[in-house]
């Protein structure tokens, strides 16, 4: 049976306050972690951050969580099962 794959998308607001935190967080879970995509907006005032996140339920919602809670970041997941 394959790892389920969650994508967690990630809205970064005033990126140049936020983005170093989230940074920590991506890296912290980097082992974990497929794929990785970023796009600003044209104003750089914001980004918008994709991850493919592989394996148990219980760590895409730890990896969830810590981005949750940084100030200024909006965070959305969709899971597929494995």
């Amino acid at each position: 049976m394959a790892e389920p794959l969650t994508i967690i998308g990630i809205m970064v607001d005033r990126r140049a306050e936020h983005a170093p935190e989230v940074q920590e967080v991506i890296t912290r879970h980097g082992e974990d972690i497929v794929c990785r995509m970023g796009v600003p907006s044209p104003s750089k005032e914001k980004g918008l951050i994709t991850v493919v996140y592989k394996g148990d339920s219980s760590g895409a919602e730890h990896f969830y969580n810590q981005l949750e809670d940084i100030s200024g970041v909006d965070v959305r997941m969709v899971r597929f099962s494995g």
